[in-house]
């Protein structure tokens, strides 16, 4: 935009080119012309399709008033034709001579022959109802035979029933007595009517076994007469309706319509009901018998699925499509399946046993009914146990917890009683290892619940039902954890009067647990190996639970082993605190240190697992070294060189002679490693003191410095300038952090005090 000041600066020239530019119209402006032609052509379009329309319209509407004029004239013919009719009826009455007498003979002789009638009717009712008894009761004798009579009945009951009803409807004005004599005449017709409904309905409860006799004709009969009823019935109910609107069209105010001659049967209505007492009866006997027998009674409910099969291969092609015969026995089975199924869940004696079955029964009701009949479980109304298949779960899983908590504790109750009394030792196995019997208690438990789970054939029953077990087992292992505990701490600290024979009762328990993680292996085994879990992801989750929990079994069994340790310990406190002391020089503690340690292990050997006896050795023998270890800085250690040399020598070799009985002369040479360099450093002299110093750190990187100046400071023959002239160098080395030491392995040393 140029603005005022800026058009006077400029040049004449460029303000002519400027008024030219804003003078110049734009390019649009240049298409409006055809534009303007585009829109006179629609609009020539629509005002032609607008006259076509309203002279259309025209030429309907006129079509219209000549089609309602004819109509008027032909009308108005119609009655001039028809009052040309009256006039000519009239006048033909005058030509007659006697007319009226003649109409009144015409009348009495149609009355004459309507009485001959039903007097003949009236004589041959007995002999007709006779008849019908007969073929009726012929095939009554046979009730899944052809029912050859059964249309033939029903016709001419019906023929008779329309009789009945057309007398005693023309009769109602008549007199009292005329109508009971009457009535009584045909009571016999309603006694044989009413057999043969009876009969009837006889046949509507045998529809399936008249299926499966092939007896296809007879349900077509049947349907037939319903049928025929129904249609009567219906012109019945039309009948009524006119009768009532006639009646209030002429305002008779409170007067009542005329009932028709036919009462309304409903034999529809009827049949189904006697369907659905047929379906009920069956399940009656179900009914009665499953608080007895819940197991057979489900069982014996396949005959649904073969029944159902049946109504819909012979029964629905041979009804009417309205009927809907086959929705409706499905809905009726499944009505009284549901009623059996909360009859077993609300059972008193209700078990875990009965609520995995009855869960799985369910799976494969709905299965098999799809796959067999083709009706999918979202049509089935109601959900079977009301569809709380998981809260039953729920329970199912709170009565393996009670159920298994309450076994556990009153095992538990019983073993801690044998453990806390020792009245007698424990038992010996054939291999005469100790044991309390409550590992093979425990595990026949769970081997049990696991195979009534596996019953459920559900992964996810399976895997819930293992993790209540893992929870009972971790009870367990607590439990066992806190009174091997307890004992040992009442033996060790002498509380009260404890009973003897407590290590033998900790190896017993101890065996215990190493069963218990047997058999927990043996479990994953059986559960893979059976296929309990055919979900991959569940299985793989059980199996890695199990294997922790076959862990913690080992965990509880090494806590039993250093609780036996502890007591053999605890025996040899008193030859312990002499080593390196005063009286070490002159008594043999560490012989009464290995005789102890004879006697113990003579019965760990012989009543302990193998497995754990071994272990239990490994931890002896440390926990041996890591005592002598800290001997050596004890208050009253007093090194006198060079005789405490052989002093050390001689009880390694005593310690070494003891365990050489239980392991391997390799392993026991690497494990003395550390306990023999450490003496040699403490027997060292002044002048190799520093190189066996590094010989020794640089195999076991994490030698405390304050052990290795105790020790020097227990050496008689050092006085404080020599201590501190070894110490220095040693020290100096202690500063050099080697950074691989981080990524080595703890040993001993790391054990020992700091």
């Amino acid at each position: 935009m140029v603005d005022a000041k800026s058009v006077i600066s400029i040049s004449p020239d460029a303000k002519v080119a400027i008024i030219s530019a804003m003078l110049k119209h734009p390019d649009d402006l240049s298409t409006l012309t055809a534009l303007r032609q585009k829109l006179i052509r629609e609009k020539a379009i629509v005002d032609q399709q607008l006259k076509i329309g309203v002279q259309n319209q025209m030429e309907e509407t006129k079509e219209a008033l000549d089609i309602l004029g004819t109509t008027k004239e032909q009308v108005l013919g119609v009655r001039s034709n028809m009052k040309n009719i009256d006039s000519l009826c009239k006048d033909a009455q005058g030509l007659i001579t006697d007319y009226s007498r003649i109409r009144k003979i015409s009348q009495t002789h149609q009355n004459f022959v309507a009485a001959q009638t039903l007097v003949n009717n009236f004589k041959e009712l007995h002999q007709d109802l006779d008849t019908i008894t007969a073929k009726m009761r012929e095939d009554k004798r046979n009730i899944f035979g052809p029912a050859h009579n059964l249309l033939m009945n029903h016709y001419q009951l019906f023929k008779l029933e329309e009789l009945r009803n057309t007398t005693l409807h023309q009769a109602r004005d008549e007199p009292l007595d005329v109508k009971v004599t009457l009535k009584q005449y045909f009571g016999r017709l309603d006694k044989v009517v009413e057999e043969f409904e009876e009969y009837l309905w006889e046949l509507s409860r045998n529809m399936v076994e008249l299926i499966k006799q092939k007896q296809g004709s007879v349900i077509v009969r049947v349907i037939k007469i319903i049928e025929a009823e129904e249609s009567a019935d219906a012109k019945a109910v039309i009948t009524t309706t006119k009768a009532e609107r006639r009646v209030s069209r002429q305002g008779f105010g409170g007067k009542k319509a005329e009932k028709p001659p036919r009462t309304v049967k409903s034999l529809r209505s009827k049949f189904f009901d006697v369907l659905h007492d047929e379906v009920s009866r069956k399940f009656a006997v179900l009914l009665e018998r499953v608080d007895q027998e819940p197991l057979e009674c489900l069982e014996a409910t396949d005959f649904v699925f073969s029944d159902l099969a049946l109504v819909y291969d012979d029964l629905e092609p041979r009804s009417p499509s309205n009927y809907k015969i086959f929705p409706f026995y499905v809905l009726e089975y499944h009505r009284h399946v549901y009623e059996l199924a909360n009859k077993i869940v609300i059972s008193p004696d209700l078990d875990g046993g009965l609520i995995l079955h009855l869960l799985r029964w369910v799976r494969e009701y709905y299965a098999n009914i799809y796959r067999q009949l083709g009706v999918p479980e979202e049509l089935l109304e109601p959900k079977l146990l009301d569809g709380n298949e998981q809260g039953l779960l729920d329970d199912y899983l709170k009565l393996v917890r009670n159920s298994l908590t309450e076994w556990t504790n009153n095992m538990m109750n019983t073993a801690t009683k044998e453990f806390t009394d020792r009245e007698n030792p424990p038992e010996q196995d054939k291999d005469r290892l100790y044991n309390m019997q409550t590992a093979a208690l425990l595990f026949e438990m769970v081997n049990q619940q696991l195979s009534i789970a596996a019953d459920s054939q559900q992964a996810k029953i399976m895997e819930q039902v293992v993790g209540e077990c893992i929870q009972v087992m971790k009870d367990y292992q607590s439990k066992w954890k806190a009174l091997i505990t307890t004992e040992k701490r009442r033996q060790i600290d002498m509380t009260g009067a404890p009973p003897e024979g407590l290590a033998e009762y900790i190896m017993a328990a101890t065996n215990d647990q190493i069963k218990c993680a047997e058999f927990t292996d043996s479990m994953m085994k059986r559960i893979r190996s059976e296929n309990m879990i055919r979900n991959a992801k569940s299985l793989e989750n059980v199996e890695e639970k199990l294997k922790v929990t076959m862990e913690d079994f080992f965990d509880v069994a090494t806590h039993g082993a250093n609780a036996l340790l502890d007591l053999a310990f605890n025996d040899i406190r008193e030859p312990i605190s002499k080593l390196h002391t005063s009286s070490w020089y002159d008594e043999d503690p560490m012989g009464l240190i290995v005789a102890t340690f004879k006697d113990y292990n003579d019965d760990f050997k012989a009543h302990l697992n193998d497995y754990m006896f071994s272990k239990l050795v490994d931890w002896m023998l440390e926990r041996l070294m890591i005592a002598q270890i800290d001997a050596l800085r004890n208050r009253g250690t007093k090194l006198k060189y060079p005789v405490c040399k052989d002093r050390l020598q001689k009880d390694r070799a005593l310690v070494y002679n003891f365990f050489d009985e239980y392991k391997p002369a390799n392993d026991l040479e690497q494990d003395f490693d550390a306990i023999e360099q450490l003496h040699e450093f403490t027997c060292s002299a002044k002048r190799s003191a520093y190189l066996n110093f590094y010989q020794m750190k640089r195999v076991y990187h994490d030698l405390p410095i304050s052990l290795v100046e105790d020790i020097l400071g227990k050496r008689d023959d050092l006085d404080r300038t020599s201590i501190r002239e070894i110490m220095d160098p040693i020290k100096e080395k202690f500063k050099d952090k080697d950074p691989n030491d981080t990524n080595r392995s703890p040993t001993i040393f790391s054990k020992v005090k700091q």
